[in-house]
């Protein structure tokens, strides 16, 4: 099977041995999930120097010995113009960045591997190993100890983000990764390619995603989007990662940024806000499932049916009455082993025996306590028991381990 590398500029020749001209480029179609068949090829004529597109039913022989068509060159009907919707190889693929899902990583075109399949010669694979930059300029023999091994990635399992392979549909594939992956992606493409694949994401993943890049990238990226696109993703961002942005943002930005966040949860962001950083306050989240002393059991479960998609993760349920103050929590485990009509005050463990944070305490003091406890989250209050926020572990780990 051969390399795109060995086959371009190659001589074409006729049925009749006649030298048409050298090889320029070949012409496909990308079909998601799928190998992508050579559907034409551009040869650069020997004596007009121009180029003409061959349909490829037209090419007896595509290989690393020689390229030649079917029949004379005066008999076949070629196109003077590229047909629409089709790329180049040589052009559009060769040396670009391409999102290598198995990897979770961003890689370089060094090469094309070319083969049948399925009785169609098609792309089969992409070469990105440093062999094939070598074989690609032409010194492949100065690895004469064979020392570099050919690294191919299944064309099926890429996602080319450069040229004209558009991010409109990113393949399902690249959504099935963690979102801390594709952060991962992002940070390695170009802001105007990591903007594009952000924005190609539904809104929940992108949401997600965002949450998981690294703070500077955020500032740059934030910069590139347009308000609908920065009120899309910050939306459906968690209300503690969102204020987290807006403190890494310029003054200008932030501004820009708040103008654009509904109203309702513009109010839990200045609060937070005025809490320092490297407090429970500063990293606490309003984001949780609350219910009334006197809920159902059932009603509680249904409410988590409904509300439950709102959410990264939740595990518990946090007790509060009509005057804002903290009564207890009830996890998820204990609601489906209690009757159904029982009421949340009956079954949910009382905060008298809960350890509690105030918004002042510092992470030391955070960290101390779930560290001791064995906690995955607790409840931040005031002085007067009134039911603030929550922290949780994911919050602690990430101001302790911030480029994790």
């Amino acid at each position: 099977m051969p390399y795109l590398s060995r086959l371009l500029n190659s001589q074409v020749s006729d049925s009749a041995d006649n030298i048409v001209g050298r090889l320029e480029d070949v012409l496909i179609k990308v079909k998601p999930g799928d190998y992508s068949s050579l559907e034409y090829v551009i040869i650069k004529l020997r004596r007009h120097k121009k180029r003409v597109i061959i349909p490829y039913d037209a090419v007896e022989n595509f290989s690393n010995e020689e390229v030649s068509l079917r029949t004379l060159f005066s008999k076949i009907n070629f196109l003077e113009k590229e047909p629409d919707g089709y790329i180049r190889l040589n052009r559009d693929v060769m040396d670009q960045q391409i999102v290598d899902v198995a990897g979770a990583r961003v890689v370089r075109v060094n090469d094309l591997r070319i083969g049948d399949f399925d009785g169609k010669m098609c792309v089969l694979g992409i070469d990105v190993s440093f062999r094939g930059l070598l074989r690609r300029l032409g010194v492949s023999w100065l690895d004469f100890f064979d020392i570099f091994k050919v690294n191919l990635i299944d064309w099926r399992k890429a996602q080319p983000v450069e040229g004209v392979l558009k991010l409109d549909s990113v393949s399902k594939d690249l959504t099935k990764l963690h979102p801390a992956d594709i952060a991962n992606i992002i940070e390695d493409l170009s802001v105007k390619q990591g903007s594009n694949l952000v924005l190609s994401l539904d809104k929940n993943m992108a949401a997600r995603v965002f949450e998981e890049i690294d703070p500077e990238i955020q500032k740059i990226l934030i910069s590139q989007l347009s308000p609908e696109h920065a009120a899309r993703i910050s939306e459906r961002m968690s209300i503690d990662e969102l204020v987290d942005l807006i403190h890494y943002l310029p003054e200008h930005q932030s501004k820009q940024l708040l103008d654009v966040v509904e109203q309702e949860r513009m109010k839990k962001v200045k609060k937070l806000l005025s809490y320092e950083d490297d407090t429970a306050g500063g990293m606490m989240t309003t984001d949780f499932l609350a219910g009334l002393p006197d809920d159902t059991v059932a009603i509680t479960i249904e409410k988590i049916r409904k509300l439950s998609e709102d959410f990264r993760s939740a595990n518990y349920v946090y007790v509060i009455d009509e005057k804002g103050r903290y009564k207890g929590v009830i996890s998820f485990r204990r609601l489906l082993i209690s009757d159904i009509d029982d009421v949340l005050k009956d079954v949910m463990k009382k905060t008298i025996h809960l350890p509690l944070l105030h918004p002042d305490q510092s992470i030391k003091s955070v960290a101390h306590l779930m560290t001791k406890y064995d906690l995955n989250s607790v409840a931040v209050v005031d002085h007067d028991n009134k039911f603030l926020g929550v922290v949780t572990v994911d919050d602690v780990m990430r101001v302790l381990v911030p480029n994790a």
